[in-house]
């Protein structure tokens, strides 16, 4: 027997093992007795008389580390409790588990371990043949794939990227040298190995390096959390998941910013936080859930605007190096909290000797803790709000690569249901757009396919005016845009 067909063998053993294991038994494998819960409240007290409830999120851990991550990153929105459970625990939406290592006993699902090296195997050969035949790439597998092992009443899932960056000129040099070499290509990125039950309402990970590794990273914890805020409140309040940036102030007025990948939509969130008053805070950063405040029983229509359930979830955000270097729009209380940002003056004299395009699309990513940069209770995760105004950056942001004097924003208001939707429509149909965030570990709940139908009936529905959307266009400015969310549209003149 061939030594692919022993493989073959041993991962479709692996794979009617895990097919029969029940998802409490593989969490019962993975101790975490450090234990907390994240309660994300809402700014609006009341609902006809009765509280809104908050959203609450179970997190248990197998490291005491993590918790005190955990306790610093949903600073103000974390409480740590006792492990041994309690009447605290049946007000919970969702169950989190993460878990440093292997589950006890259990090991890892070797079909996830071999599907990750045969996949990397057909991007790798994909890539090879596009760059002996001269054909494009885009005709083979997607680099990066999520590859899942099904439970008895749930699922395991890893993500993979496989070989970014080798289709260039010397790819094939590369891959002939890996090849003397005996060398393997890994893939340039493998997660930990991701689970959850059929419902979607308990969440985990398991294999994640010891956090005192250089191994170490949060965006997976990052993610994990978002999986188990998003399959709790989509459903909940049959919403929509919204890639952009949602502001709101002490009045229960919002915004929402909006526009195609990469237009700085997060980067102005940030500048209008930076030069407005605490009482401009935010709902959501890289992404938002947006519903129908009818949805809670108790909302009726409003006279007074059209209303709507804005959620998020609070965490740290990712910037690039030109919104720290603050060449378009100053804001030192960034490069004050990103504490990775540690360039010495002259690098820093070379960066800025780029275009502006250049710096733009600096792919470097810098944590920073909206806490530590505005200040405390700058987050308000859960509001039912008066939709003021939709802000789309369709400016020109080409344009950043011809160095000029004279910018010239042009801003265009649309007051008109049907040119709004319009263009909202537009976004979500580009290849650009990305105007609806889905994902594929929770497609059993929501498909974002038929999320722009959704926001159809959203706008046709509410007995209210649609807010008007505001459109800029032409050159970039963080100036023009921040004042007009916190000086017209959200009307921060106090700030």
């Amino acid at each position: 027997m061939v030594i692919g067909a022993k493989v073959r063998e041993k991962s479709a053993a692996a794979a009617r093992y895990w097919r029969h294991l029940r998802f409490k038994t593989l969490r019962r494998q993975l101790v975490t007795p450090h234990v907390g819960e994240i309660c994300l409240p809402s700014a609006s007290f009341e609902v006809d008389g009765s509280p809104l409830s908050p959203v609450r999120m179970k997190v248990g851990t197998s490291h005491e580390e993590l918790l005190r991550w955990f306790q610093l990153e949903y600073f103000g929105f974390f409480q740590s409790k006792s492990s041994n459970g309690g009447p605290e625990n049946d007000r919970t939406n969702a169950d989190v588990c993460v878990h440093v290592g292997p589950p006890k006993s259990l090991g890892y699902p070797y079909t996830l371990v071999s599907e990750v090296n045969n996949f990397t195997e057909a991007v790798r050969r994909s890539e090879e043949y596009a760059a002996w035949e001269e054909t494009d790439t885009a005709v083979g597998p997607h680099s990066t794939r999520w590859i899942t092992q099904q439970l008895l009443d749930g699922f395991v899932s890893r993500r993979v990227v496989a070989h970014v960056g080798l289709a260039c000129s010397n790819m094939s040099q590369t891959l002939s040298t890996a090849r003397r070499l005996q060398l393997e290509l890994a893939p340039s990125d493998v997660s930990p190995y991701y689970f959850a039950n059929d419902l979607l309402t308990s969440w985990g990970i398991f294999g994640v390096p010891d956090p005192n590794s250089t191994e170490f990273r949060t965006d997976d914890v990052t993610r994990l959390l978002q999986f188990a805020h998003a399959s709790t409140v989509l459903p909940m309040y049959r919403a929509l998941w919204i890639n952009g940036a949602a502001l709101c102030n002490e009045k229960g007025d919002a915004v929402l910013i909006l526009g195609p990948r990469r237009s700085g939509k997060t980067t102005l969130a940030l500048h209008c936080l930076a030069a407005s008053s605490p009482r401009l805070r935010v709902v959501g950063l890289e992404n938002f859930h947006l519903a129908d405040s009818s949805t809670l029983a108790n909302i009726k229509p409003s006279l007074d605007g059209f209303t709507a359930l804005l959620m998020g979830i609070p965490a740290s955000v990712k910037v690039g190096v030109g919104a720290l270097l603050g060449t378009l729009r100053p804001n030192p209380a960034l490069a004050e909290a990103a504490h990775t940002f540690q360039l010495s003056p002259s690098t820093i004299q070379q960066l800025i000797r780029n275009n502006e395009l250049t710096i733009w699309n600096m792919g470097a990513r810098h944590h920073i803790h909206i806490a530590e940069a505005f200040g405390r209770q700058r987050w308000c995760p859960t509001i039912i709000a008066r939709l003021k105004g939709i802000l789309l950056l369709n400016w020109d942001v080409q344009e950043l690569s011809t160095p000029h004097a004279h910018i010239n924003p042009q801003v265009m208001k649309w007051e008109s249901k049907e040119k709004s939707l319009g263009l909202l429509k537009t976004l979500a149909e580009t290849k650009r757009g990305s105007l609806f965030k889905g994902h594929y570990l929770l497609r059993s709940l929501y498909d974002e396919t038929t999320a722009m139908e959704m926001l159809e009936n959203l706008f046709n529905e509410n007995e209210a005016l649609p807010p008007p959307l505001y459109e800029l266009r032409g050159s970039v400015s963080f100036d023009t845009a921040a004042q007009l969310v916190c000086n017209h549209i959200l009307k921060q003149n106090d700030s």
